[in-house]
């Protein structure tokens, strides 16, 4: 009986353990929230919905994953979700990288320069003879203004 319960309790300490191991560092440091605008030139896809060109705003409540962003602008509020993170210097200008295929952008990332955080998006898997038939994919950066504490 007494053997049973060292090893129900160094089970559960090792399981403890494993889940403190596998914490993401970088999203436990950034739990403050983060805004910020930026403008589109052109028409972008991000995460599946169509955003037209134009003004938006957007707030970052907190960086945990899967972290969530509220985007208004033209259209309304939408709201992003992220599964991708990556931690990086914070010297840079904010901004959001598309990538442009033909007539088709999608955003790929997003770049808080004040937490130093990149947050990665999927874009669609395009076939070879599709990326030959519509020339070559191109990236472009826009700049976005961001404050977080």
């Amino acid at each position: 009986m007494k053997t049973n319960r060292i090893r129900i309790l160094v089970m559960a300490s090792l399981a403890l353990l494993a889940a403190s191991a596998c914490a993401n560092p970088a999203a436990a440091q950034i739990s403050a929230p983060c805004k910020g605008t930026f403008t589109l030139p052109q028409e972008v896809r991000w995460q599946g919905r169509v955003l037209p060109a134009g003004d938006y705003s957007f707030v970052l409540q907190s960086a945990s994953l899967p972290a969530l962003i509220e985007l208004r602008g033209p259209s309304g509020v939408d709201v992003l979700m992220t599964a991708g993170l990556s931690n990086d210097n914070k010297t840079e200008q904010s901004f959001l990288t598309i990538e442009r295929r033909g007539d088709f952008g999608y955003v790929r990332e997003l770049y808080l320069a004040p937490l130093g955080v990149h947050f990665n998006y999927s874009v669609p898997k395009v076939s070879r003879e599709e990326l030959l038939a519509k020339g070559p994919v191109s990236t472009e950066r826009v700049l976005v203004s961001s404050v977080g504490n």
